[in-house]
């Protein structure tokens, strides 16, 4: 084999070995412990969260529901959606914290295992827990394991809010991985449900995730939340329109 063979694969393997590089290095957040979260600057961030939002253009739609997504304004792609529907509006609240609540006995799933790790004030105005939530990967991928605090409030009687984000440590213990999994981080999020006019419910929910330690941005942004996370976030959104819609129906 030539020198000038020799020299050609070895600048194709550099360029291939650093492509990988790119594509893998993850992004990297500061430890967060439980302590260390500010309940209320935590809801004010979900509220402009939302402000900002609500400007991007449609990206997927369907009856009452519209998805939107944008890179901003965290590294990880940032997920919207709005969901309007005629319903009762403490239906819709129950709806929405049944997705993000874990109170026991919340089963397994064939595709996810749930379990509360911390959980303070249940049946109060303002209600926090923690939350682990693993989503198995049939081989050869990886199970992904978040570890989300998530804080309610009822700011007024026609509007019901919980904001939530990633949390590494509690009480001064770091909260390792599931056995198996990767950690996915949970950036600032926001879900807020408001009682509208004539009977509507307008409930809406912002979002990032980001796979930290597996992939990068790039992956991240143009492949993982575009494919799977925006689509899972619309499907979720056209589900509790259906919900919401078929029992006002019922009800009346």
């Amino acid at each position: 084999m030539s020198l000038t063979t020799i020299a050609v694969i070895s600048l194709i393997t550099c360029c291939v070995l650093w492509v990988a590089r790119q594509l893998t290095r993850p992004n990297h957040y500061p430890e967060i412990d439980l302590d260390q979260i500010d309940r209320k600057s935590l809801r004010e961030a979900g509220e402009k969260l939302l402000s900002q939002a609500e400007t991007w253009p449609a990206e997927l739609s369907a009856t009452g529901v519209s998805v939107a997504s944008s890179c901003a304004p965290y590294a990880a792609r940032t997920v919207f959606y709005r969901v309007e529907a005629e319903a009762n509006f403490e239906s819709a609240v129950r709806y929405v914290k049944k997705l993000s609540d874990c109170e026991v006995p919340r089963l397994e799933k064939p595709d996810k295992i749930e379990e509360t790790l911390y959980d303070h004030g249940r049946g109060g105005k303002q209600h926090e827990w923690v939350r682990r939530s693993v989503h198995v990967s049939p081989p050869p991928g990886s199970n992904r394991d978040a570890v989300v605090f998530y804080v309610e409030d009822r700011p007024s009687e026609d509007t019901y809010t919980i904001a939530f984000q990633s949390v590494d440590q509690m009480h001064k213990k770091r909260i390792e991985p599931h056995e198996g999994a990767s950690r996915f981080h949970v950036n600032p999020a926001y879900y807020k449900v408001e009682r509208g006019s004539a009977g509507r419910v307008i409930v809406q929910k912002i979002e990032a995730v980001d796979p930290c330690g597996m992939v990068s941005s790039i992956v991240n942004n143009y492949f993982i939340s575009l494919v799977f996370f925006r689509k899972y976030m619309f499907e979720e959104a056209k589900a509790m329109h259906t919900q919401l819609s078929s029992e006002t129906e019922t009800s009346s």
